[in-house]
Parts: C-alpha cells; structure tokens; sequence
C-alpha cells in the first residue's frame, strides 16, 4: 500500500474536530484512509463524533498523552496498518483540496522524510502562520518562517516542521523512533526535525499543500504547559543539541527571562508558576 493515510489528533473540543472533517470531506479526501485519534478526549465527545461521522476510523486513548505521546499513538496506529506515509493534522486545522497530494509530490522531489505544508491563519485566510520554521541558538527560541519564496529543502543547520500538521513518512518514523514522548509538549516537533537532520534525512516544505489553523484554541493559558513544559523543554533541547559556548550562553538566556519573569510572579502570588521556577531551575544545572 503506497497511498497516504490521513490522521488528525484531538483532545475534546468537537466542534473543532468536527470543522477539521467538515474540510475533509469538501477536499473529497477517501473515508477509507481517513483515521482520527482521540486523546484521552471524554466519552461524550467521542461518542458525538463517532455518531456524525459513523465511516470514520477511530481510537480512543483512556488518558491524554500529551502531544509527543499523542502524535506517537497516532502514527503508530496508522502505520500498523499497512501505510507508508501519512498526513498528520491537529483539530484546529482544516485543509485544502490537494493537500495530501502536494505533499507527496514535494517529498518526490526534495527526497523528503517530513513535509511542512503551507500553514495560513483560520481567520486570516491570505496570511501565513507558518511554512516551516527556524531555532535561534542566541536567544533559545523558535520561530515560524512566514516567506512565500524560502527554498523547497529545509535548511539543517536551524529549521524544523511544526507539529500542528506534517506529512512524514513511515521509515522516517520508524528510523527516529518518532517523537521524544518526554517532552509532553512543546518542543518534540523541533527535536524530531533537528534529530532527522543529524541522521541525514530530507526535510522539505511545499507551498502547495495548504492547511488553515485556528490558533490559540488549546493550552496556551494554562500554568503547566506555558511555564513548565515550554520552558523545561526549551532546556532540554538546548541541552541536547547545543554544545560549548552555544549552549551555555542559551542557557544563561532562559535563567536571565525566568528570573525577570519571578519578579512578576511574586508579585502576582502565583504559586504554581513559582513552584515550577523551582523544577526549571533544577533543570539548568549542569550545563558544559
């Protein structure tokens, strides 16, 4: 079986699921390949999917698994049946007609493991949230590139593929034993690219494949993921892939901002941000 299979990653939010479908189905993509991973989502979400669209192919894990183990559970299922490649898409996207073929044809081309699709904003149709993206090791940060002209191959020495969708193929996969489920999330999406570029494999972009996001409908408000896994993340990814000077200046970055950021949050009496400075600080040990 040589064809692509498509599969989307929720966690609650039907409506979103349901919109991401919805696309689907208008981009006349084939049911028969079509998986939906729920992701410890509950049981009336999942049940009104499943009522909806009663042809598709789904699976519920019992307990969220975060993005990295999320993303590993989908892909793991998807490929056990049969499919070399796959689309991976988030619940807050939708996608144009043609977008899987895109992607294949751009993999073609550049010899490509992972494919970047063209990521335009939901509500900003002509604007885009990303076509790929790049680590800036000075100030240990990531960044959308948002060019309509940057060259097809991803450069290795600083890009990446968001997570949010990507086309990635199953020896890929197989070969970087998907994403690093440690990080929970953030960062894996990085950390699996940067770990394709050190074992050789192509990482292409394809302004043809076209996927819109609704940015700014999961996480990003809540303590745990914004202070401790973004940061504690970011440590551990300058830590495995900086090295010297590098790595001690992006480190010495992170410690400056948390130590800026501690000021506010005594201020604040935020407790559980104060908390999780302890565990990030435990974290920058260590640092040649």
């Amino acid at each position: 079986m040589n064809k692509s299979a498509l599969i989307i990653l929720s966690y609650n939010k039907p409506q979103l699921t349901d919109r991401c479908l919805a696309s689907i189905m208008a981009a006349q993509y084939p049911y028969a390949h079509l998986f939906l991973l729920s992701n410890g989502s509950n049981t009336q979400t999942n049940l009104l999917i499943q009522k909806k669209y009663p042809f598709l192919q789904t699976k519920c894990l019992m307990d969220n698994r975060g993005f990295s183990g999320g993303f590993n559970a989908a892909l793991q299922w998807v490929f056990s049946q049969g499919y070399d490649s796959v689309l991976f898409l988030t619940n807050d996207t939708t996608i144009a007609p043609g977008t899987v073929e895109a992607c294949e044809q751009t993999a073609w081309q550049a010899s490509a493991g992972i494919v970047a699709p063209c990521i335009h904003y939901l509500t900003k149709p002509n604007s885009i949230d990303s076509i790929g993206g790049y680590f800036q090791a000075h100030t240990a940060s990531l960044h959308h590139c948002h060019d309509q002209d940057l060259p097809e191959q991803l450069d290795p020495s600083q890009d990446y593929i968001p997570g949010t969708a990507l086309w990635i193929t199953k020896d890929t996969f197989t070969a970087l034993n998907g994403a690093d489920d440690t990080y929970h999330t953030y960062w894996e999406d990085a950390d699996l690219s940067f770990r394709a570029h050190q074992k050789g494999i192509g990482l292409a972009r394809s302004y043809g494949a076209i996927v819109h996001h609704g940015v700014g409908q999961t996480c990003h408000k809540k303590p745990l993921y914004t202070t401790f896994y973004y940061q504690r993340n970011r440590i551990r990814f300058c830590k495995r892939f900086l090295t010297g000077t590098a790595r001690v200046r992006a480190l010495d970055v992170i410690e400056n901002e948390l130590n800026k950021k501690e000021t506010l949050w005594k201020e604040k009496q935020d407790k559980n941000r104060l908390d999780y400075l302890t565990l990030l600080r435990q974290e920058l040990k260590h640092r040649k």
